[in-house]
């Protein structure tokens, strides 16, 4: 009998802590990643585009009211320093993709910032070269982006490759403290049940 009481006890003490790892652990392991662009990370662009696509694994949140949800910054073989974008950012369900009119040959940077799915704000950054046919008209490009100020947040540093969190560190607690709790009144009953059994035998 006390066997059994304390078995159940270690059990019971092992799933509050694996539902208290679960429930803390799932929020950072669901951020929105890349899973597909146009053009393609690392690819060689050969014939101009208008736009540039980003495709992630879960739906990117809007959550802005006055203007763009998100960022998307497309810089060129300058150093970065100039922008060719043409326009804000948008968002349709899975899919990112910002107006484009890109300048010399060389490479590209496009960076992105965005609210995922579960609420985080996840920033990061992928590269293509551009190879234009000779006589391709070449877009000056701009000194700043048309949507600087806007989108999710500040614009992040390329290649940065962040996940900023979100979670609510009072709610944690809450799930830490239920946890404990279980296991608290796990080993209460195993007590009740020892100091019974021994009430009994005398």
């Amino acid at each position: 009998m006390i066997r059994r009481a304390t078995a159940l006890a270690a059990v019971v003490a092992l799933a509050g802590a694996a539902a208290a790892g679960a429930l803390t652990a799932s929020p950072a392991s669901a951020h929105d990643y890349l899973v597909d662009s146009s053009p393609k990370a690392g690819s060689t662009q050969t014939t101009p585009i208008d736009r540039v696509r980003l495709t992630f694994d879960d739906v990117v949140l809007d959550l802005s009211k006055t203007g763009p949800g998100a960022l998307l910054q497309v810089t060129g073989p300058d150093g970065g320093s100039r922008h060719f974008e043409t326009g804000c950012p948008s968002i349709r369900d899975r899919d990112l993709t910002v107006p484009v009119a890109l300048g010399r040959a060389g490479k590209y940077v496009v960076t992105w910032q965005i609210v995922s799915a579960d609420g985080h704000v996840v920033s990061d950054s992928i590269q293509f070269a551009y190879a234009p046919p000779p006589g391709t008209k070449a877009a000056a490009g701009a000194s700043a982006s048309p949507c600087a100020g806007a989108g999710a947040t500040a614009a992040p540093a390329a290649g940065a490759g962040t996940a900023q969190g979100t979670v609510d560190s009072g709610s944690v607690g809450i799930v830490v403290a239920i946890a404990v709790a279980i296991v608290v009144l796990a080993l209460i009953a195993v007590l009740v049940i020892v100091l019974t059994r021994r009430r009994v035998r005398d």
